[in-house]
């Protein structure tokens, strides 16, 4: 895997960590995250899912979120 990752949701200059204190993926995006341009939605998701606050850039993981 990538040593790359993804921590954030750069629209809304939020870490993934900050993100789960709306207590859902769904809150998190109905709040705007990942709803401007969308890049991070797959790794909130697993962020959510996983319980992690860093994920690899190829995660293979995020197949399942897209």
């Amino acid at each position: 895997m990538s040593k790359d990752i993804v921590n954030r949701c750069e629209c809304m200059h939020k870490t993934f960590a900050e993100l789960k204190k709306y207590g859902s993926v769904e809150a998190a995006m109905k709040a705007g995250a990942g709803m401007d341009c969308e890049g991070c939605t797959p790794w909130l998701k697993l962020s959510f899912a996983s319980g992690e606050n860093e994920l690899a850039l190829d995660d293979p993981r995020l197949k399942d979120y897209e």
